[in-house]
């Protein structure tokens, strides 16, 4: 086979040499990578299934007919969640972006604590406040949220969908967290999650 330098098979490299080579059946192998990565930044940014695949859909399209302009050796899931930061930005702005993300973090934030009922009661008084707060970050902090706490991108990857360096990607994650806890009247408190960003 016929490789780019630099690409192993299977890689991301080696896939798309592949596909641009003219095997369009090797494009579902980056769809299988890459696609339950996609559905939950969707599916949090829309807040509903539905949306969330047509979505999906229409961003694994349109990445594929632009395959030939992706430049191999690049990051490809950067290059893939900025196509997909894109397309759902009007979706995402008219379908509730505030209550997905809330709803995103309850749940995740219930089941890593407390699952017993009187957690999840206290979650719920809770409820009110993280939605409107989540809805006060500005929308460059929260998709910075979305992109590294939702779609699982390793900080390099997505600092590069918006446009920064690593370091100035951490910056914003950290001024999104003290924002929250501004907000919400809460002192910091640690929780490990940011060690090895």
């Amino acid at each position: 086979m016929n490789q780019s330098p630099g690409a192993t098979a299977g890689s991301d490299s080696s896939v798309i040499a592949q596909i641009l080579a003219g095997d369009s059946q090797a494009y579902a192998r980056l769809v299988d990578r890459y696609g339950p990565a996609l559905f939950r930044f969707c599916r949090v940014r829309l807040g509903n299934d539905a949306e969330a695949e047509d979505a999906v859909q229409d961003v694994l399209w349109r990445a594929f007919r632009a395959l030939a302009r992706f430049r191999l050796g690049q990051p490809f899931p950067a290059w893939l969640f900025a196509i997909a930061a894109n397309r759902v930005k009007t979706r995402y702005q008219a379908h509730g972006r505030d209550q997905a993300l809330f709803e995103a973090v309850t749940r995740e934030e219930r089941t890593r604590r407390r699952p017993d009922a009187e957690a999840a009661a206290l979650d719920a008084l809770v409820a009110d406040q993280l939605r409107a707060a989540i809805g006060r970050l500005p929308a460059t902090l929260r998709l910075s949220v979305e992109l590294f706490y939702f779609s699982g991108l390793p900080v390099k990857e997505a600092a590069r969908v918006v446009g920064v360096g690593s370091e100035a990607f951490k910056s914003r994650l950290l001024r999104a967290r003290r924002r929250l806890e501004k907000i919400l009247g809460t002192a910091p408190q640690p929780d490990g999650e940011s060690e090895g960003m």
